[in-house]
């Protein structure tokens, strides 16, 4: 396996971990919008997609799931 392989499976399962904390995404604009709840936020995850290049934007707009 190479190491864009390994590279795009650490991404996949960043997000997956993420959305389960409440992070939603964009992968087109690789804009990630932080969950309304802080205490879910995680500082490493955050730090780790911003080394992918995402970007980030709070949740200005009601959500219902």
């Amino acid at each position: 396996m190479g190491t864009k392989d390994r590279q795009m499976r650490k991404e996949r399962n960043l997000r997956y971990w993420m959305r389960k904390k409440g992070y939603l995404f964009n992968r087109e604009q690789r804009v990630v919008i932080l969950p309304e709840d802080s205490k879910n936020r995680s500082a490493v995850q955050e730090k780790r997609l911003r080394t992918l290049g995402y970007d980030f934007q709070y949740n200005m707009f009601q959500t219902n799931q």
